[in-house]
């Protein structure tokens, strides 16, 4: 350990020692009075010299815990914290000392108080074992003086006193044998806290300068009224009042607007970068602005929307497509930033005006919908509004209405993926994944039933009868050789819930599943600012009865990075966007992972393999757990033998 982080812990486990004082300088006034009443009704009025010095004394080592706060011990020289600590040790030895006396003094003077007394010092001892582990020496020495003549002399006048001494000998041994192990638990404690902190400070100074840039362009984008900050386009407030002065629904021409919206930015955004993908965004802007126009605005709607509205004309319709297929070419073709190339795509929804929507507000929504409905059907194309996009809306009301009866009824069932350990050949746990078939509404799929339990908060209900439905299914996997742990995904709203670790504890109990089989899964959004505080406390609860926690669909984003140290995660499961580049930007996100969790302590998941090659890539990366449809597709109930070892070199599923 380096001089400096050394003389950090020790400074540590000094500061923790004065905060304990209080605690054992106040227990040891209530001892004395005690102890002074019992042996004065018995008649020793010699008690009142002993009780006045142990008061003084104790006053004078509680003024010296107050006096050595946290901030004095850390700012204090090094000459300074020996001179406190030695100060310490005789406040420390005096006290023990002073019991030690009084255990001589009744022993003399054969007061029927001697198992009284033993049983007070015996309990000092003990709570001086843990209260004083901090300090090995002094504390070691502490219990010795304590229980040391209490042994040999309260019980010299008894017919069996040799059985009470051997056991108060024992008992001596007993308790340096748990302070010592109280010790080195708490100092491993310190050094890894000391550890954390280190690197906590080694990560901010190398995102001080980031973060003062994103500052920076915050503050810009708020102080602008109509210009977009980072691309210098016009804003939306400023297309808006453009639109008001050149389209007008009665004039009898048509006019036109394109929503853009970019393909896989967020996934390079997250991997390499807020710096990058701003640049990206810039660039983006520079070369579709080239192909924009007369008669027309460009406008950065927001993140990584884009927005083209053409002014009234003829042929309004062709002229959009044209323009809007030209703006997919031009931002399909890569982008060179700092040496590395990147690409992107784009996707664009048409809506015409006065024929699709007779308002400016409604003409951007219908095209918003229309390139909602290109992401789904496969993104990078032009598509035309029509009425039925609007029966979306109609659609998403309909599964939120039934969703609620369907969480009552149990409508919906699990499916179950297999986690594959790469180094043992065999199955580590199971994902559990919500299927939903309705009689009317048909197949849910739950990228679309989860996000509108989401903006409904019905995903509390939901998310308890997953984790009832999923640990139960756990219990019955258990074989005599192999109990696979069953990973449940959670919304960072269930985590914000004050009575969400105790719902899980109750229901670990009810299905009889042990909490360390049980894996929650979560988004980075667990650590955004917004109710962190909740999220910590819960996150701490589970992870204090043994319930593990992984963040899903993990990205290299420093804001992440940033808070993970906070966090106790046991795992991070790389998304499986970056399976396809393994060989290129995927394989260094994977890399710069596995390396950031080792250090951490933390396990890498990879999910989404697909191939033998990349389960190869990925191992010689570090990566020790598996999922994806190489090893296994989800399914309605567990068909693996857990403790099969998996053929490394089989045919993908």
């Amino acid at each position: 350990m380096h001089a400096d982080k050394a003389d950090s812990v020790e400074r540590e486990l000094f500061a923790i020692t004065c905060e304990n004082l209080k605690a054992m300088v106040g227990m040891s006034f209530v001892a004395c009075a005690g102890v002074s009443f019992i042996l004065w009704s018995s008649g020793a009025h010699w008690v009142v010299g002993w009780f006045a010095v142990g008061t003084i004394m104790g006053a004078y080592r509680y003024g010296f815990s107050i006096r050595l706060s946290r901030a004095v011990i850390m700012a204090g020289t090094p000459r300074q914290l020996a001179r406190w600590r030695q100060e310490f040790a005789v406040g420390l030895y005096l006290s023990a000392a002073l019991w030690a006396s009084l255990s001589l003094l009744v022993s003399r003077t054969h007061l029927p108080s001697q198992y009284m007394l033993a049983i007070v010092v015996s309990a000092l001892a003990a709570g001086g074992s843990g209260i004083m582990a901090t300090v090995l020496r002094e504390g070691r020495i502490y219990i010795v003086v304590m229980l040391a003549p209490a042994s040999i002399l309260l019980f010299d006048s008894d017919h069996q006193g040799w059985v009470m001494r051997l056991l108060g000998l024992v008992f001596l041994f007993v308790m340096l044998l748990v302070h010592g192990r109280n010790h080195t638990a708490i100092r491993c404690s310190v050094v890894l806290r000391t550890e954390n902190v280190e690197l906590v400070r080694d990560l901010q100074t190398l995102n001080t300068d980031l973060e003062h840039r994103i500052e920076e362009r915050t503050k810009a984008l708020a102080d602008a009224a109509n210009s977009d900050s980072l691309t210098g386009l016009p804003n939306r407030r400023r297309l808006l009042t453009w639109m008001q002065s050149h389209l007008d629904a009665d004039k009898g021409r048509d006019a036109a607007a394109l929503f853009l919206d970019l393909d896989r930015f967020k996934q390079i955004n997250d991997a390499m970068g807020h710096d990058v993908g701003d640049r990206i965004l810039k660039a983006v802007s520079e070369r579709i602005a080239r192909l924009i126009p007369a008669n027309a605005m460009l406008a950065r709607w927001g993140g990584d929307e884009f927005v083209l509205v053409l002014g009234h004309g003829e042929d309004v319709h062709h002229h959009a497509e044209r323009i809007g297929n030209a703006l997919i070419k031009a931002v399909a073709r890569p982008f060179r930033i700092d040496g590395q190339t990147l690409s992107i795509g784009l996707s664009a929804g048409l809506a015409m005006f006065p024929a699709d929507a007779r308002t400016h507000e409604a003409l951007i929504l219908a095209a918003d919908l229309a390139v909602a409905e290109v992401k789904r059907q496969g993104r990078g194309k032009v598509l035309t509004f029509r009425e039925s996009y609007a029966a979306t809306q109609k659609r998403r009301f309909e599964v939120s209405r039934a969703l609620s009866n369907a969480i009552q009824v149990e409508q919906l069932v699990l499916h179950y993926q297999p986690i594959f350990n790469w180094r043992t050949g065999a199955i580590h746990g199971y994902e559990a994944l919500a299927r939903w078939t309705h009689p009317l509404l048909g197949t849910i799929g739950p990228d679309e039933f989860i996000p509108i339990a989401e903006e409904t908060d019905r995903i509390i209900a939901l998310g308890d009868l997953v984790l009832r439905r999923g640990c139960a299914a756990a219990v019955a996997w258990t074989t005599p050789h192999h109990a696979p742990s069953v990973a449940i995904n959670v919304s960072v709203k269930q985590l914000r819930e004050s009575d969400f670790a105790l719902r899980v504890a109750q229901i670990l109990v009810q299905t009889g599943l042990p909490a360390g089989r049980l894996e929650l899964e979560v988004t980075e959004s667990v650590f955004a600012d917004d109710h962190i505080d909740a999220t910590r406390a819960s996150i701490e609860s589970l992870r204090a009865i043994g319930v593990s926690l992984l963040i899903d669909d993990f990205g290299t984003g420093y804001s992440s990075l940033s808070r993970l140290l906070s966090f106790p995660v046991t795992a991070v499961k790389i998304d499986k966007s970056f399976m396809s580049t393994l060989g290129g930007n995927g394989g260094a996100v994977v890399e710069s992972t596995v390396l950031i969790a080792r250090r951490l302590g933390i396990s890498v998941v990879a999910e989404g393999v697909e191939t033998a090659e990349q389960a190869a890539l990925l191992s010689a990366m570090g990566v020790d757990l598996f999922q994806g449809y190489y090893f296994g597709r989800p399914a309605a109930s567990v068909l693996f033998d857990h403790d099969m070892r998996f053929p490394l070199t089989a045919t993908p599923r």
